[in-house]
């Protein structure tokens, strides 16, 4: 069951992480829980599972099914084992991109040390403390990513694990639908800022004027982006379609010619906090370059794969929000000339009010960078119709049910020539496209 279905069902509420999370099995016994499963607690006549929620979560339970929250011992055991081992943490935040430059400055970092890292899903209350009962004793630096579903989560992770760097990233509608506000995200994001530990370092993405403006409640803070004030810049941009970028990576200890096999202006913008971090560890440009070279994606985020029929196939399927779904389609702007683009593309979740005008946006902007739109999901038509009124042909911008629809509309287009994106939230499951398109690895 997923866990829309289990609220649903129980009539209860998600304090916090995805709506989209499957369990393959659940447990009621702390002692058998496996990974991946949902642990329900049980309130008996002489046991209650309330108490053993953290060792269920200890054992690898992905989610926790119970009738009071247990935010409050879970992270009083992750603030204990913290004290007991106390390492340096990066945590990262944003609307867009958390996963990816927590990947870049795991690779950086772990050039020189060994890293730690938080794995999918596990950046909220209870995903932050497996991250910290997983790990090892030769360690020696903990890089999370602090995610939120609600005004006030961040802060409470901050108070038992306050980072030594935080990252933002920056401040987009992503959940905007469950705060309210674009002005609530960024209060939310705002507070990783407000807990960092003392003398902590806020590396703040000058490009974005919510992320820059919380310089103002930065004890110690460093700006990176394309912008002439940031103290870690790149310069002498040259974008190079799929195949990535390169730039002048210019820092307070020297400049280095960065090759980076990422695609897109966004992915520079990653790259550029990555960097700042290494710096805080003592790398010098030339360091951070070198590493930066040998990054390849995680998973499902600007994945370049061969499709069928020679097909090339942009997967990006793993999570959208407005801002990353703009960076997709400008990526695919990019595509060679002669190339037939075409996106598949499903909905933004938790967008609320926002939702029909950050539809119609991304369906404006896919008329002008797609030259075929399939669209799933429920605002499908509404993507469809202004990627028409953008210029797109009625036959050439196509709603579909689901994965399998929008494979069959795809399958008479691949070829050598045609470029594929395919970018949705993650309760579409558009993976499963991808799945069906690629060729076997």
């Amino acid at each position: 069951m997923s866990v829309k279905e289990i609220v649903e069902a129980t009539g209860g509420r998600l304090l916090s992480g995805p709506p989209d999370v499957t369990f393959p099995r659940l447990f009621t016994d702390s002692r058998e829980v496996e990974s991946g499963g949902l642990f329900v607690a049980l309130r008996g006549g002489q046991h209650d599972g309330h108490v053993f929620i953290p060792q269920a979560v200890e054992r690898g339970a992905a989610g926790v099914l119970c009738e009071r929250p247990p935010q409050g011992v879970m992270l009083d055991l992750t603030a204990e084992r913290l004290r007991r081992r106390p390492l340096p943490i990066v945590a990262v935040t944003g609307s867009a991109g958390k996963t990816t430059t927590k990947e870049l400055i795991a690779h950086l970092l772990g050039r020189r040390q060994r890293v730690h890292k938080s794995e999918g899903n596990l950046n909220t209350y209870t995903g932050i403390p497996m991250t910290v009962f997983q790990m090892d004793p030769r360690d020696r630096v903990l890089v999370v990513e602090y995610a939120m579903s609600r005004t006030g989560e961040i802060r409470e992770l901050t108070s038992v694990a306050p980072p030594t760097i935080g990252v933002v990233l920056n401040v987009g509608l992503a959940h905007v639908g469950l705060l309210g506000s674009i002005e609530a995200v960024a209060s939310a994001k705002r507070e990783l800022v407000e807990g960092l530990a003392p003398n902590g370092l806020a590396v703040l993405n000058a490009d974005d004027r919510r992320v820059r403006a919380m310089s103002a409640v930065a004890r110690r803070f460093t700006l990176y982006g394309f912008a002439a004030d940031a103290a870690v810049r790149a310069d002498r941009v040259r974008l190079h379609g799929l195949d990535g970028s390169s730039f002048t990576l210019s820092t307070p200890r020297g400049k280095a010619e960065v090759y980076l096999r990422l695609p897109g202006h966004h992915s520079i913008s990653n790259a550029l906090a990555a960097a700042a971090v290494a710096l805080e560890f003592e790398f010098d440009a030339a360091a951070v370059a070198s590493a930066l070279h040998g990054f390849i994606p995680p998973s499902r985020r600007m994945n370049i794969l061969t499709g069928r029929n020679g097909a090339t196939v942009i997967d990006d399927s793993y999570n959208a929000s407005p801002g990353s779904m703009q960076a997709a389609l400008e990526v695919l702007r990019l595509a060679p000339r002669g190339s037939l683009r075409v996106a598949v593309l499903g909905d933004m979740l938790e967008l609320g009010d926002h939702a029909e005008q950050a539809h119609d946006e991304i369906g404006s902007l896919a008329g002008k960078t797609a030259d075929i739109l399939i669209a799933v999901g429920e605002y499908a038509p509404r993507m469809v119709q202004s990627a028409r009124r953008a210029g797109l042909a009625a036959e050439r911008a196509l709603v579909v049910e689901g994965a399998d629809e929008a494979v069959a509309a795809l399958t008479p287009w691949l070829n050598a020539q045609t470029q594929v994106l395919v970018k949705g939230s993650r309760g579409m499951r558009l993976e499963r496209v991808v799945e069906q398109i690629r060729e076997p690895a």
